[in-house]
């Protein structure tokens, strides 16, 4: 084959473009990249989880202290997730205790015992154990966070 040329005797240029080896480079470092932060983002992920789940075992509980307060007792206990006391007026409970969690599940009450229970939901022990950290104690076998025996996590307010 014969060479093509724009001048008389010079070859004519090559077009720009990446080897296999320079692109090979660049998708190994995207990798590494990638494999550096991923445990990171998950990392970031179980603590907002943690600080959404504590926010919100908050807002109920002050739903139902306030209740407690202006009644001089606790609401009658519910057994379904996200079920209002049938005694408790409308405008007490905050949206997120009638919605399934981010991990599945929902909350309900146990009554004259005074705690907020999470059922039913997919969130680990480690989340869970973030949870009680902001809550109480950082060990969900003691305090007044602390996981459920049958299933799921109870937060006590007496």
């Amino acid at each position: 084959m014969k060479k093509t040329s724009n001048r008389i005797g010079q070859a004519a240029p090559r077009k720009a473009a990446f080897t296999l080896v320079e692109i090979m480079v660049v998708v190994v470092i995207i990798g590494l990249l990638a494999a550096i932060a991923l445990p990171a983002f998950q990392r970031v992920r179980r603590q907002s989880l943690a600080t959404r789940y504590a926010n919100d075992f908050r807002q109920i509980a002050e739903a139902f202290l306030r209740f407690s307060l202006e009644n001089g007792t606790w609401p009658a206990g519910t057994t379904l997730e996200g079920e209002k006391p049938s005694d408790m007026p409308d405008g007490y409970l905050p949206a997120r205790y009638f919605e399934t969690t981010p991990m599945g599940g929902g909350y309900t009450w146990s009554g004259s015992s005074g705690r907020i229970r999470l059922r039913s939901t997919q969130a680990t022990d480690e989340v869970m154990q973030k949870v009680d950290a902001i809550l109480d104690d950082g060990d969900l076998s003691t305090g007044k966070f602390s996981r459920i025996l049958t299933g799921g996590y109870h937060y006590q307010l007496n």
